[in-house]
């Protein structure tokens, strides 16, 4: 198994999930959620790509910064390791002529762009542009070899300044979203932001010396015993779940139906799965009975769980 350091800021809920869906109130998952609408791409099913008809679809993959070793060490001394590689998700929803629309989806930000698509002998070329609504929008340029699966190119932020990355470099491959609520959850989950210094007396040299060491706040094998949106989960087994195990538990019902995270710390941790692919604003209508129950309970048990902590090798 990985380690995963990351923090865990869990939101508390006074409602239930099946009151939030009965009554129309805005569903969440680990957040308050805002409602993010964009159109469903018209999604082919062919992963290489020969015309411009198999452009349509959802292309996954890293979102790496594109930045000088200085930007990288500053970045590190500052913690915002998650600024450095992200997983993307662009949406090519429609083509006309040549133009081409679509949506992209990276730190569970959901920004909408068009631009034109234009084709020589060998290859695809697409630019971009993101619609300028928030800092975080740019420009994509990018190509694919005809007869080829892979989409490389560039992204650059229309406000460079406001950014600590403001390049990124990309190859993304076409995937057909699929829920599959047999997904896994078996990576451990630490918090290494929030953690007990614990004290001890040693003795070096014949001298007495206080020593000090971190627990961090993480989860318990417990996590893995149940798959949230598959077993009907009891009130025994939740009850000695730790606050860890309930909020990735619950979540990763969430994240098998493509839920796209604004949540850094889930985003981070689900990202650790191939299996995960952000491409949804709401999953609300899609959720299983199961997953409702589930959800519900344990909702219940989430704010009053006790915390563990445990000592990891640094």
């Amino acid at each position: 198994m990985k380690l995963f350091y990351s923090l865990i800021c869990v939101s508390f809920f006074t409602i239930s999930c099946k009151e939030a869906i009965k009554n129309d109130v805005k569903f969440v998952a680990e957040q308050s959620f805002e409602e993010i609408q964009f159109v469903e791409p018209k999604v082919s099913n062919s992963l290489v790509v020969n015309s411009k008809a198999d452009l349509l679809g959802y292309w996954v993959g890293d979102f790496k910064a594109d930045i000088s070793e200085e930007k990288t060490d500053s970045i590190y001394q500052e913690k915002n390791y998650n600024l450095l590689n992200r997983k993307i998700t662009f949406s090519i929803d429609e083509i006309k002529g040549d133009s081409i629309f679509g949506h992209s989806i990276t730190a569970g930000n959901i920004s909408l762009f068009k631009g034109i698509v234009f084709q020589n002998e060998s290859k695809f070329v697409i630019k971009a542009d993101e619609f300028k609504q928030s800092k975080y929008d740019g420009l994509f340029v990018m190509n694919i070899s005809k007869n080829d699966s892979l989409l490389i190119g560039n992204w650059l932020a229309y406000n460079p300044k406001e950014l600590k990355v403001a390049t990124r470099k990309y190859q993304l491959q076409k995937k057909i979203f699929k829920y599959n609520p047999n997904n896994k959850v078996d990576e451990i989950f630490i918090n290494d932001d929030k953690f007990n210094v614990l004290k001890y007396n040693d003795t070096i040299d014949g001298e007495e010396v206080e020593n000090e060491f971190e627990e961090y706040f993480t989860n318990t094998e417990k996590l893995y015993e149940k798959n949230a949106s598959i077993d009907e989960l009891t009130s025994d087994f939740v009850s000695n779940l730790s606050k860890a195990d309930i909020f990735i538990l619950r979540n990763s019902i969430f994240a098998r139906h493509g839920f796209a995270f604004r949540d850094k710390q889930l985003r981070m941790y689900f990202e650790l799965f191939d299996w995960y692919m952000p491409v949804f604003g709401d999953v609300k209508e899609d959720l299983t009975e199961i997953e409702i129950k589930n959800i519900d309970l344990l909702l219940r048990y989430e704010q009053n769980a006790e915390e563990y902590y445990d000592t990891f090798g640094r």
